[in-house]
This record gives structure tokens, sequence and C-alpha cells, in this order.
């Protein structure tokens, strides 16, 4: 088992059971959409498990090598240009994980009952990020505070908007 994630990700709950035993490499989107064709979804590698195998070591090997094609692209860059390599010449499963459990700033979900993760994407700046994700984590310690029955009524169901984040890319709250 290999997992990776950038430091700019908050865990709330095991997100294990949300990744296929089928997929060799499952990767958060910025946007997901629930399709048969997973590598249409904008794979996000700042957050990734692998299943330690003879096809996922071969598929972390293709990535790291091609890293001489691509030498001025980030780990995000070079993967975005060999994804479907992977996919063609190593025959790699690869899976898109639903923002709706590995949520981030890009693809907002309120749903606290089913969050895993949240990624401060889609944001410009370090300050930002941490002032945003601290606001995620005081909501995630008032979520938690609540009894069961005040979770069911919906006493407190939403995030506090990434506000920072977003007016750094020009969106609006």
């Amino acid at each position: 088992m290999h997992g990776l994630q950038d430091a700019d990700i908050l865990w709330f709950r095991n997100p294990f059971r949300h990744f296929s035993v089928y997929a060799d490499m499952s990767l958060s989107t910025d946007y997901f959409r629930d399709t048969f064709a997973p590598l249409n979804n904008e794979l996000n590698t700042g957050f990734y498990y692998m299943k330690s195998t003879n096809r996922s070591i071969e598929m972390i090997k293709y990535w790291r090598a091609a890293k001489a094609r691509f030498p001025d692209g980030s780990e995000q860059g070079v993967f975005n240009q060999i994804k479907h390599e992977l996919v063609s010449k190593l025959q790699g499963r690869i899976e898109a994980l639903e923002t709706a459990y590995f949520s981030g700033f890009c693809e907002f979900h309120n749903d606290l009952n089913r969050v895993c993760t949240m990624h401060a994407n889609c944001c410009i700046g370090l300050a930002n990020k941490v002032l945003d994700l601290r606001d995620k984590a005081a909501d995630w310690r008032n979520y938690t505070a609540l009894t069961p029955e005040e979770r069911k009524k919906g006493v407190f169901n939403k995030w506090t908007p990434p506000a920072r984040c977003w007016k750094t890319i020009g969106w609006n709250v």
C-alpha cells in the first residue's frame, strides 16, 4: 500500500474503504465526473493511493522516468502527460475518487457525514490555504461536538466557504 498527499490536505475520517480493490491507483480530482472514463476527470496527484503490486511499481517507475521527457514539468504536469500511457502501455487501472468523499476547494461538498479529506486546491498562496484550512478544522470540531440527534437534524451541516482561496482565483463567495 502506498499513499501520498500534499501538505495542504486535512483528514477527517478514514478514507480507505472508498478505494476500489480493482484499481492500481486511486487519485483525487479537482472536479469529479461519474464516468466510465476516469482519465477524463481532472485527476489531482495531490492525493493518491496505490496498492503495492508489480503493476503499480512499474507505473511509479514509468512516471519517475517520464520526468526526463518533461524536465520542466511538476509531478502533476508529468502525470497529466503520461496518464493515458500508464493505462495503454502498462494496463494500469486508474480510478478517480469522488469529491463527495475527497473534497477540495475546487468542487466543494457540504455533506459533513461523507467527507474524508479536504484539499486546499484552487487556491494561490500558502497563507490563504492555511487560513481557509483552519476554518475547515474549526468547522469539523464544531460538527463532531454535536450529538448524533443534532447531526441528523442538520444543526450544523455546511462548511465555511474558502473565501480567501476563492478570491485568489477570481471566484465570488
